[in-house]
Parts: C-alpha cells; structure tokens; sequence
C-alpha cells in the first residue's frame, strides 16, 4: 500500500492531516503493521500479543480509533481498549498491565485537523522514527497480505484505578492550600487530572476542562504564546498562586 505523505512518520510519533494524509484505511493498515513490529520486538506471534488502545477527544478520534482497533484484531491481537483517556493513562494501562505495548490516537498539542497515533512498546517505552516507527511505514508499503484473524476486544474502566495510583506517589498534607487556575485546553486534562487536584485541597478555578474536540475556546497548546494569555490573566484577575495549562491529550503541561 502506498502511503500519500511518508512525512507523516515522524521522530516520536506518526501525525498529519485526517482525511488527506490519516484516513480510515490507513489506520486499519496502521493498526496491523503496529502489531507486527510489536510481535518482532517480542519474539512471539502477533496472535498472542496483548496491546492497549486509547484515544483523546478530538472529533476523529472514534473513527480513527476503531480502524486501529480492527487492524490489530485482524492480526490476532488482545485488544485491551480505554476509550477517552489522556496519553498518561493509555501509558499506565500497558504498564500496569503488563501488556506487550499500546496505541494512543492522539495528534497532542496541534490543531484539530490533526490526527495520529502514539505508539509504545512494553514498558510503555516510545518507539522512535529510528527504532519502530520507520518499520511500520516499510510494512505499510511492502504489503501486509492475508491477516490471521481472531482478535478480541476488551474494554477497560481506568480513571479511577490510574487516580488512585498517582496520588500515592503524593503525600497530600504536604501541600499547603492555594488557589490554582487551571485550563485544560478542552482536552483531557480535565477528567485525567481535575479529581486529583481537588484530592489535595486545592481552591480550583477551573476553565475548560471538558473535553471538546471542537476545541471553541483555544487552540490546546500552551507552548504557542496566544493560548497562554488567558490563564496569565486569570492568575492575576483571580489573585492565584499558580496557573496551570495542558495540551490536548494532556501529556504536556505549561506552568
């Protein structure tokens, strides 16, 4: 299979434009060649590989997501599927889990005409252009045949497991009481983060925090100097101690 634009393989992730450069056919295709790098790093069948799979909350993402899902299914894969979730949790999944890597349908801070997929292996570790993402694009365009078949699909429940688990590593009485705002860029941030912040205390000022793919508010990157302006100007309106930021699939964060 071609790819239309090979530049969509990058150094630590595979984005581009949904529909031109990421449409359904290519994820499916995705889905499959993922499995089979995987099953090489493993040393295994990719019908006995156990992969998680989560998305963020763009408009795209479940389509996108289920054409991932199906291309790991059609190469026998355990499909173990978080649904909406932030990056850091589909990275807990496969780690907590054990599983032999995971997919995360994600494009993180850029527009929303983006689409992607972040991929890792065991341990939650990234592949790399260099290391797993250059050998999905070359089985991509070798062909990848006849698929086995017999997949499954698992659903998985994991906020508050994954809530649960980073707070431990958190001594709650530690943290003095302030005011903090914070703008979850109507991405991911606000169900992945939000219930921990209030676990310890804080006097929230809290500013899109549902996730909305249509992103009405700003763009979901708070490296740009234009979507930092609002929350700048609430700590100061609001009197605050601290202004907190996230990206869209809420792996990255603006102090």
């Amino acid at each position: 299979m071609s790819v239309a634009n090979p530049d969509i393989f990058k150094a630590y992730d595979i984005r581009g434009l949904y529909g031109s450069d990421i449409d359904v056919a290519l994820a499916e295709q995705i889905g499959r060649a993922f499995a089979r790098v995987i099953a090489e790093l493993e040393d295994k069948p990719s019908g006995e590989l156990r992969l998680g799979l989560g998305r963020d909350m763009r408009l795209t993402a479940p389509e996108l997501s289920e054409a991932y899902r199906k291309g790991m299914c059609q190469e026998g894969v355990a499909v173990f599927d978080a649904g909406e979730v932030g990056t850091e949790m589909l990275y807990y999944l496969v780690g907590s889990r054990d599983l032999d890597g995971g997919l995360m349908c994600t494009a993180s801070h850029n527009p929303q005409r983006y689409t992607g997929a972040k991929l890792v292996k065991r341990g939650a570790i990234a592949l790399s252009g260099d290391a797993g993402i250059g050998d999905v694009r070359t089985r991509i365009e070798e062909g990848l045949g006849d698929a086995p078949g017999g997949g499954s699909v698992e659903q998985v429940t994991l906020y508050e497991e994954f809530q649960d688990a980073v707070v431990k590593f958190i001594d709650p009485e530690a943290v003095r009481p302030m005011r903090v705002v914070v703008d979850g860029g109507n991405g991911m941030a606000g169900p992945m983060v939000g219930p921990l912040l209030h676990r310890l205390g804080l006097d929230l000022v809290e500013a899109y925090f549902e996730p909305d793919g249509r992103c009405p508010d700003h763009e979901p990157n708070p490296l740009l100097p234009e979507n930092r302006e609002f929350i700048m100007r609430e700590v100061v309106d609001k009197q605050a101690d601290l202004g907190i930021a996230w990206d869209g699939d809420a792996d990255r964060c603006f102090f």
